[in-house]
């Protein structure tokens, strides 16, 4: 009895399993079937290619539009917080693309090799490179349920021994860096929160001094863009023609093409080529300071930026240009109501820190300006302009110099506070 018994349950364990294979070969004929009618997965394809195409081509059009378009009409729209909206808005968009750009990769890759499963595409590898590509296998390779006790066995033996002061201090060491770089990072975001402008009315006329062409871009580019989008207009006074190389016609014609892209009508820029103020020699300050004051008088500014005494790079010229405006300026000749301020010259290791100057720019200094993603995509495109100048040195001054990031200012002063007889400039 109980052999007819173990009989009957081995014949019914035989007829599971036969019903167990059956099921498998009638899966694998389905699979068969599915992967002979390539109409399905092409299709398949073809809508998920045209829907990740045309998310990325929304994200990008997204991004770019952003990237256009006014800071304040954002700022508007991001009335609480306004950072955390800018960032949100930023890793949203940059999810879509990312994600989109993947997933029109991934069905650009399976339409090529023409394989609808991972299990294919590894084939298709095979068939193209061979083992190649293969990881060698580990001879202590383990089984899943091996890793596991492997790594329980692990955990309790870090919990039965203490850990050393070596593994301590090395935990320690990283948390500290970790933490500092987490408040840097916090302190760049609070100093680039927002301009310090300059303090003038709205719509003023601004004259920029500069002493060679291409100061603009590499020194006052995120100024001019921040007030040529605040509705100043802008007048810029180049006092040579850079002709040290005799390239000044060349050099002129660069100008008055770039400050197109930093909000600078070309018609509003003079360059002069007098003998008393070439490229490289030096300047008469009191000959210089009159004909400052001749184009103050004329546009009727509101306002004056130049270098200071530094000079930024510490070249004559520029040099030259502070102390003709700090010679009228002491002397009181100027017209009531203008304003006089230069840039800050920083130290060499500041100067090349970058975007990274930030924190110490807003402690330092009154007023600043600080360049956002487009102002720096103008700031390339101008220096771009100055075919003649752009040479390797400027291109790595592009990157890292704080001058294409952040310009500071401060009110220029008197040579001396004693009272001095106004004299006025003879006229030519």
């Amino acid at each position: 009895m109980g052999d007819v018994q173990q009989n009957n349950t081995t014949s019914a364990g035989i007829g599971a399993a036969s019903v167990t294979v059956a099921a498998l070969h009638s899966a694998a004929r389905a699979a068969n079937k599915v992967d002979s009618t390539s109409a399905s997965p092409n299709i398949v394809k073809g809508v998920l290619g045209f829907a990740s195409f045309a998310t990325l081509a929304a994200g990008l059009r997204s991004a770019w539009k952003h990237t256009r378009q006014p800071e304040a009409a954002d700022l508007r729209r991001a009335q609480v917080l306004s950072g955390v909206g800018f960032a949100s808005k930023a890793l949203g968009v940059a999810t879509i693309i990312t994600v989109s750009g993947f997933s029109l990769f991934i069905v650009g890759i399976s339409w090529v090799l023409n394989v609808n499963t991972p299990r294919q595409f590894g084939s298709a590898m095979c068939e193209a490179f061979g083992d190649s590509l293969r990881l060698p296998q580990s001879q202590n390779s383990q089984t899943f349920e091996e890793l596991i006790l492997s790594i329980e066995a692990q955990q309790q033996s870090n919990l039965s021994t203490p850990p050393s002061n070596s593994a301590v201090g090395t935990g320690m060491l990283t948390l500290c860096v970790l933490l500092t770089l987490l408040f840097l990072v916090i302190l760049l975001l609070f100093s680039l929160r927002s301009n310090r402008p300059l303090p003038i009315r709205p719509s003023s006329k601004v004259l920029l001094v500069i002493a060679h062409p291409d100061d603009e871009t590499m020194f006052f580019a995120p100024t001019l863009r921040a007030l040529s989008l605040a509705g100043h207009r802008i007048f810029m006074l180049c006092v040579s023609n850079g002709n040290y190389e005799g390239l000044g016609r060349k050099r002129t014609y660069e100008l008055r093409d770039a400050v197109y892209h930093l909000g600078v009508s070309p018609s509003d820029v003079t360059v002069l080529d007098y003998d008393a103020f070439q490229d490289g020699e030096q300047w008469d300050k009191q000959g210089l300071g009159c004909v400052l004051l001749r184009h103050m008088e004329v546009l009727s500014v509101d306002l004056v930026l130049s270098f200071d005494t530094g000079g930024v790079s510490g070249h004559r010229n520029h040099s030259s240009c502070f102390e003709a405006l700090q010679e009228v300026y002491t002397r009181g000749v100027i017209p009531e109501d203008v304003q006089i301020f230069v840039l800050d010259s920083v130290s060499l290791f500041r100067k090349y820190l970058g975007i990274f100057d930030a924190p110490f720019s807003v402690a330092r200094s009154p007023f600043h300006y600080f360049a956002r993603g487009r102002d720096v995509a103008a700031a390339w495109r101008a220096m771009h302009t100055h075919r003649s100048q752009f040479v390797w040195f400027r291109f790595l001054y592009m990157i890292f110099s704080r001058y294409v990031y952040i310009n500071t200012f401060r009110r220029i002063a008197p040579v001396n506070k004693i009272p001095v007889a106004k004299r006025k400039c003879k006229s030519s």
